[in-house]
């Protein structure tokens, strides 16, 4: 197992210099000219009309404008780079200097990230964005890998995720008896899916279309842009808005790329990543009743589950997480209080 993931790494080592190697204009996270002039590669695994990709593509132009052209940036779309963690231990190399993935992608790396995979953590999108922006996430968690080569400088918008299926509904715990349904390979949420009552079945992100179409999985959990950005509307027709969680995306940066910036570039760095993070938000809540109106339309019923039941099912993860990490379960109360 170790040599297999070993090898797709190096496979994507591969990918990645012939990438560059064809376009001349890149240079690694490696390369610094005399005069600190910088390109960053930037990798995303969603497509290019995705409000991530879309942003990032703004974020770039804006760090050119703004550093005199002394920052550029390159934005890799649709997983061309490879898998978020094949990408993920490529940012940690050095070989590529930024990705944008899901959280769950680095809890590996630091459990603290687990704890967005905990269902019902937040009672509302409001909530979940005071954490996100709170001082203790800026401060005290996303620096926390700094020491194995890589660190958060900015989250992303990834809406509230939600359980939908082929053809069956579902509005109870219950309902998701012997039913496949994928998760990322996160040990939190599979342990989710089965206290739930479904069968967790992790799969990548790629394959999941094709998994929906063929029945390899009876559905999935994840929010209301991926039906029609992703195109999973054609294949799956029950929509159920449990809405358990509020997982938010990550933009994870080399933190030797970092460390070879001039304090004036770090400033506005900084200071593009919060529009960065802003503005993806914005295009965010376009985007998802754009979706939610354009799954309609291709006959996708959205259903309203019994929450309390799917609160209560999960009451056991809520115990463990607040006996392990006291503080961040008390930062997340306090939070949850201020209007």
């Amino acid at each position: 197992m170790k040599n297999k993931k070993n090898l797709g790494v190096l496979m994507s080592l591969l990918l990645l210099l012939g990438i560059i190697s064809g376009c001349s204009s890149i240079t690694s996270a490696s390369d610094v000219v005399e005069d600190k002039s910088f390109e960053f590669i930037i990798s995303s695994n969603q497509p290019d009309t995705h409000p991530t990709v879309i942003a990032l593509k703004e974020f770039a132009k804006k760090i050119e404008e703004n550093s005199q052209g002394s920052m550029k940036a390159k934005v890799y779309s649709s997983g061309v780079l490879g898998s978020d963690r094949e990408v993920l231990e490529l940012v940690q190399f050095g070989a590529v200097d930024m990705v944008s993935t899901g959280v769950s992608t680095i809890e590996s790396y630091e459990k603290m990230y687990s704890l967005f995979s905990v269902p019902y953590l937040f009672s509302d999108k409001a909530h979940y964005y005071r954490m996100m922006d709170s001082e203790y996430m800026q401060e005290e968690i996303f620096p926390q890998t700094a020491e194995i080569g890589f660190v958060v400088k900015t989250w992303f918008d990834a809406g509230a995720r939600s359980f939908y299926t082929k053809n069956t509904p579902i509005t109870e715990p219950s309902d998701l008896k012997g039913l496949k349904m994928r998760t990322l390979a996160s040990p939190t949420l599979m342990e989710m899916v089965s206290l739930m009552g479904g069968n967790p079945t992790p799969l990548d992100w790629g394959e999941v279309y094709g998994a929906l179409q063929q029945g390899v999985i009876d559905g999935l959990e994840n929010n209301e842009l991926a039906l029609t950005v992703n195109k999973h509307a054609e294949v799956a027709k029950e929509f159920s808005n449990t809405r358990h969680l509020f997982a938010p995306d990550v933009l994870i940066v080399n933190t030797k790329t970092l460390n070879k910036l001039t304090s004036n570039q770090k400033e506005i760095l900084d200071n593009e990543l919060r529009e960065l993070s802003l503005k993806q938000r914005e295009l965010w809540a376009v985007q998802t009743e754009k979706s939610i109106k354009e799954a309609k339309e291709q006959g996708v019923n959205f259903s309203e589950p019994n929450i309390p039941a799917f609160i209560d099912s999960v009451k056991p993860m809520h115990e463990k997480v607040a006996k392990q990490y006291p503080e961040f379960i008390e930062t997340v109360n306090r939070l949850g209080k201020e209007q």
